[in-house]
C-alpha cells in the first residue's frame, strides 16, 4: 500500500470539511479517507509515513446501524517506516486542528467504536525497531461538529461511557540501546536547531535492570557540551511496577565524573530526594489500567497492561 504526502495550506489540511452538520457522522468510507489522509499530511509536522507493504488502514461500518456507531478503526503500520524530524515536530503548528473544548461547538453526537485497533509489528522509527499494538472494544465517542474560521469540520472526542464498558489492552517492546538512540536523534535535531553552537548531545545510554519482583533500576545517562565545555550525567531511578498500575519511586540518584557537572548537579539533587516514596497510578477517573507488567530481559524494554472502566 502507497501513500504519497503533499504540501498543503492549513485551511486544507484536515480532511473533514462538511457542507452542513447533518452531514457527521461520516460514512465508514469518509472517515477511512480522511484518516489516510491525515497519516499523509503528517509530513508537514515532521512526521514522515512509507507504508512499503503495509495493511493500512480499514474501517467497517455497517449499513443497518447509526453511522455514530462504528464497527471496527484499525491502523496497522506493520512493516513501515517512519522517519521523524525533532525539530520540525517540535515547531509543529496545531492549530489547524479543530478542538472541540476553544472553537465553536455546533452539535455533539454520542457514539461508539466497537473495536479500535491500532498496529506496529514491527515498525522502523528512524531505522530503529520498535513493537506495539493497542486494542480497544467498546470505545465511546463523541462526534462534533465545529465551526472554525467560518467553515464546519468534522471530528471527534472521547465519549462518556454510561455502561462501563470500555476494556482493552496494550504491549510496547523496544530495545534499550534503540530506544537510547532514538531518543539521541530527536534530541540532536531539536538541540541543532534550537541552540546552534551552544549546546550539543553526543551521548545517551538507557539501562534498566531487575532487582526484584516488580522491582527495576533505570539508569540514563548523557554525554555533551555546552559553550564547547564537555558535560556528562546519568540519573538512576529505583522503580516499582505495580499490577494494579502504580509506579512507586523508590529511589532517585544523579551522578556525574566531571566536577563542573556535579556541580551543575546540585540544584537538582534535593528535587531528586523528594521522589523518593512517591506514588503514581496510572489512567483516570474513567478508565484503570490494570496487569501492567514490565519486562527488562535481553536487554529489551516491554511494557504491557490491559485498560477498562471504572
Amino acid at each position: 500500500m502507497a501513500y504519497t504526502s503533499h504540501t498543503l495550506d492549513d485551511m486544507d489540511r484536515w480532511p473533514w470539511t462538511l457542507s452542513n452538520e447533518k452531514a457527521w457522522p461520516a460514512s465508514g468510507t469518509t472517515l477511512k479517507t480522511g484518516l489516510t489522509q491525515l497519516l499523509a499530511r503528517a509530513a508537514a509536522s515532521g512526521i514522515e509515513v512509507a507504508w512499503n507493504d503495509a495493511p493500512g488502514v480499514r474501517v467497517s461500518s455497517s449499513a443497518f446501524t447509526s453511522r455514530a456507531r462504528v464497527e471496527a478503526i484499525t491502523a496497522d503500520l506493520t512493516g513501515s517506516e517512519i522517519t521523524i524530524d525533532g525539530a520540525r515536530l517540535a515547531h509543529a503548528d496545531d492549530a489547524w486542528i479543530p478542538d472541540p473544548h476553544h472553537d465553536e461547538v455546533v452539535s455533539r453526537t454520542p457514539g461508539v467504536i466497537d473495536d479500535l485497533r491500532l498496529r506496529a509489528d514491527p515498525v522502523a522509527v528512524n531505522g530503529r525497531e520498535l513493537r506495539a499494538e493497542l486494542a480497544v472494544t467498546h470505545a465511546p465517542v463523541e462526534w462534533v461538529v465545529v465551526r472554525k474560521d467560518g467553515r464546519l469540520l468534522g471530528s471527534a472526542a472521547p465519549g462518556r461511557d454510561a455502561e462501563r464498558r470500555v476494556a482493552g489492552t496494550f504491549r510496547f517492546s523496544m530495545s534499550q540501546e534503540d530506544i537510547a538512540e532514538l531518543a539521541l536523534s530527536l534530541a540532536q535535531s531539536r538541540m541543532k536547531d534550537a541552540s546552534r553552537w551552544t549546546a550539543s548531545l553526543s551521548k545517551l545510554k538507557l539501562a534498566v535492570v531487575p532487582k526484584g519482583e516488580n522491582r527495576f533500576v533505570m539508569t540514563a545517562g548523557g554525554a555533551g557540551k555546552v559553550f564547547f565545555l564537555p558535560m556528562s550525567a546519568r540519573i538512576g531511578l529505583d522503580l516499582e511496577v505495580s499490577p494494579d498500575g502504580t509506579v512507586t519511586i523508590h529511589r532517585a540518584t544523579a551522578a556525574s565524573r566531571s566536577l563542573l557537572s556535579k556541580l551543575l548537579l546540585l540544584p537538582l539533587r534535593p528535587q531528586l530526594r523528594e521522589l523518593a516514596g512517591k506514588t503514581e497510578r496510572l489512567g483516570d477517573d474513567t478508565l484503570a489500567v490494570t496487569d501492567l507488567a514490565l519486562d527488562a530481559a535481553d536487554g529489551r524494554l516491554t511494557v504491557t497492561g490491559r485498560v477498562q472502566a471504572r
